[in-house]
């Protein structure tokens, strides 16, 4: 299966992408930083400068499109201008690179903020274009990292073909086979009200804490950026790998 992964960043979860045994078709990324990494880890795979280049003519047909749309719009932290700000707005555009491509999965992933700021209107949207979709909140903290980092991920497929008995890609259990993965986060909803202190939380991360720094050249700055922009490999690992079983629970 191949993947096309918008609004890349730096490719921090598109680490992801390729532990779930998948291959990236292209990228897009507007920002040069980020930009050179991902022609640095990924050779010879296109890499789009602009959301707005991405379409049916010139980006090869993926099963799954990917990608975390601006958030500076949506964030509690952000301008509050909503998801027709000038940043956020660019959901429209991941939009109609479903519509145009027309792949069996789309991964949408945003601040937990988009509940009550825009996911109607994705949903909405996806509708509108013959997508159904589900979605939930996935802590950080409860795939391993130390620091609670809740993050809405939805995932969309055409309406109708995967029937009403199958069981949802994002619940934890049902009847995908994992391939080995673990079986969902790590006592998910005690997260959500005791957070990366949680004792499952302290079960789950096992590395050192290396602190981000904000200090220093400009590289720092980008590296800053890159990381604040980035999803979390873990969580959309887990993701992928439902994703993958339900694809070939699909074709039986």
């Amino acid at each position: 299966m191949h993947v096309g992964s918008l609004f890349s960043g730096a490719g921090i979860g598109d680490v992801a992408v390729n532990q779930a045994g998948f291959a990236h078709a292209w990228f897009c990324e507007c920002a040069p930083y980020a930009r050179a990494i991902l022609e640095k880890r990924w050779p010879g795979i296109p890499v789009f400068q602009d959301v707005r280049d991405v379409n049916a003519e010139n980006a090869q047909k993926v099963d799954i499109v990917i990608g975390g749309f601006p958030c500076q719009d949506i964030s509690c932290a952000g301008s509050g201008a909503g998801i027709t700000g000038s940043r956020s707005g660019l959901w429209s555009e991941y939009a109609r690179v479903i519509r145009e491509l027309r792949p069996a999965y789309a991964v949408v992933e945003n601040v937990k903020a988009l509940l009550g700021r825009g996911i109607d209107r994705v949903l909405g949207d996806l509708a509108e274009i013959g997508y159904d979709a589900e979605w939930d909140v996935f802590p950080a903290a409860a795939f391993g990292a130390p620091h609670l980092r809740e993050r809405v991920l939805l995932v969309a497929y055409p309406g109708g073909h995967r029937g009403r008995a199958r069981a949802p890609i994002l619940a934890p259990g049902g009847d995908l086979a994992l391939h080995g993965q673990p079986d969902g986060p790590v006592d998910w909803n005690g997260l959500r009200l005791e957070g990366p202190r949680a004792q499952a939380a302290v079960a789950a991360y096992r590395g050192p804490v290396v602190c981000r720094v904000d200090d220093g050249g400009s590289s720092w700055m980008d590296r800053l950026r890159v990381l604040g922009n980035g999803i979390t490999p873990p969580v959309l690992r887990w993701v992928l790998t439902r994703i993958k079983a339900d694809s070939e629970h699909v074709a039986q």
